[in-house]
């Protein structure tokens, strides 16, 4: 076999081995850009059944800088028969356990946990539990839930509110009382069969 034709099967196999070691490794450079690291929030939420909570995922780049990666990120759960997770981010408690999320973006990649805790509602609270505002002014109202496993959590966002005076004062999903008219209405939250009332005077 001659020199030259032994020169080209050897740098065929040269090519070959070092595309194969490359591709082995992954990428070889990572651009400045380049989301390389992930932070998720909440972290290690607990929910009750039937919660749901959005999860929030920053990248960090190589270069330092950071972007909301929540909508681009790849996000999977361990156990989706205890909680699931939807493709931006949105858990829904499903059973009791714990389980792991997982977000990945570019090189970047992050987990935290949800539990789901059993625990039952057993009475809301909200705060204020009487306040005034003026035509057009507003309050936001806040609902607590206290559990049969003992502790409270915020219920602002999973409870449904009403007026019973909507000329009065009127109220946003999440409890924002606006005033629209003189008087006293009472604004109520709702979950599960569970109610709780405040007082509000507009003036």
């Amino acid at each position: 076999m001659s020199s030259g034709i032994s020169l080209r099967i050897f740098s065929t196999f040269l090519l070959v081995t070092v595309a194969t070691v490359l591709t082995a490794c992954g990428p070889f450079f990572v651009g400045e850009n380049t989301v390389v690291s992930i932070t998720l929030s909440p972290a290690s939420p607990t929910l009750v059944l039937g919660d749901t909570t959005q999860f929030l995922a920053t990248g960090t780049k190589a270069n330092g800088g950071t972007e909301d990666v929540t909508a681009g990120a790849t996000w999977t759960s361990s156990k989706p028969g205890v909680a699931t997770v939807t493709s931006t981010g949105y858990a829904t408690a499903i059973a009791g356990g714990t389980t792991t999320i997982t977000a990945k973006y570019e090189e970047g990649q992050a987990e935290t946990f949800i539990t789901v805790t059993t625990a039952t509602l057993e009475s809301i609270t909200l705060s204020p539990t009487t306040t005034t505002v003026s035509v057009g002014g507003t309050q936001q109202f806040t609902a607590t839930g206290t559990y049969s496993d003992g502790n409270t959590r915020s219920v602002t966002s999973t409870v449904s509110w009403s007026s019973n005076q909507t000329g009065v004062a009127t109220v946003s999903t999440g409890g924002l009382v606006t005033g629209v008219g003189a008087g006293s209405t009472i604004i109520t939250a709702t979950l599960n069969g569970i109610s709780a009332g405040a007082t509000v005077t507009v003036d």
